[in-house]
């Protein structure tokens, strides 16, 4: 795992990793440097944790030494390997792998224009923010919900927009407390390959985050609106239901008996 300029292997399951008494305390201690009034344990709602692959020069490396850079490797013609690396430097990473891929073609090839590009949404989003209020006129929704959906699609919006034409409904709230609209649902299932509660809920918004529940009320009109694009009978939506509170109510046990640690 990576903690800050801290590097430690993790030896519980891969597939199901969890943060740890040290992980929190080490959050919370780096968070309380630049906050006030400062943060306690005993305010935290949620706890989640990952990992992150890191690269050894050579197999006895200690876990100090290892990069958080990313490499690149040609075994063999044809065949390209990444390993290490980060979210927020994916591009380069990609560049990289092209640029050791493209020299098996044996031809000159442009360069790449990666970092030139921009990211799916990005393009003609700010020209877009300055029409909000055109946009709000057009589309009879509040600018505020505008501005709402351009932040979370960008130029994209037109997609959304489109699926609230069809269906004038889909431009309501799933809650009063959310922003986010019923059609940003269908959008899940239809643009974006949701195909569980758990995964609009936890994924594709950020629900699981904001709602004071975790979204355990909002599961069961979620899985209603994702039912007609997947084809969902009643079984089918009360499984995807009780899949996602199930895991819910694992993490909050393991929430629980991991602040008890902390406290």
């Amino acid at each position: 795992m990576d903690r800050g300029n801290h590097r430690y292997p993790y030896k519980a399951d891969r597939n199901n990793p969890v943060a740890t008494k040290e992980d929190v305390e080490y959050i919370i201690d780096q968070a309380n440097r630049v906050l006030h009034p400062k943060i306690s344990a005993d305010e935290i709602i949620g706890v989640y944790a990952g990992l992150r692959p890191l690269v050894a020069n050579s197999t006895d490396s200690k876990t100090t030494k290892l990069s958080r850079e990313h490499t690149v490797d040609r075994p063999v013609p044809g065949f390209v390997s990444i390993a290490g690396g980060k979210y927020t430097t994916y591009r380069i990473m990609g560049r990289d792998v092209i640029d050791l891929a493209v020299n098996d073609l044996r031809r000159i090839v442009a360069e790449s224009v990666t970092d030139k590009l921009p990211a799916i949404g990005a393009d003609g989003y700010f020209a877009l923010v300055q029409q909000s209020s055109q946009l709000s006129e057009l589309s009879g929704l509040s600018e505020s919900t505008i501005l709402h959906l351009l932040n979370r699609y960008g130029s994209l919006i037109s997609e959304i927009l489109e699926i609230i034409e069809s269906d004038k409904k889909l431009s309501q709230p799933i809650s009063d407390d959310l922003p986010y609209l019923k059609a940003e649902v269908i959008y899940a299932v239809t643009h974006e390959g949701a195909q569980t509660v758990d995964d609009v809920i936890s994924r594709r918004t950020r629900i699981a985050f904001e709602a004071s529940d975790g979204g355990e009320s909002l599961a069961s009109s979620i899985a209603t609106l994702m039912a007609s694009s997947l084809g969902w009978d009643a079984a089918a939506k009360r499984a995807s239901v009780s899949e996602f509170t199930k895991q819910l109510k694992n993490e909050r046990a393991s929430l629980a008996k991991l602040l008890a640690k902390v406290r």
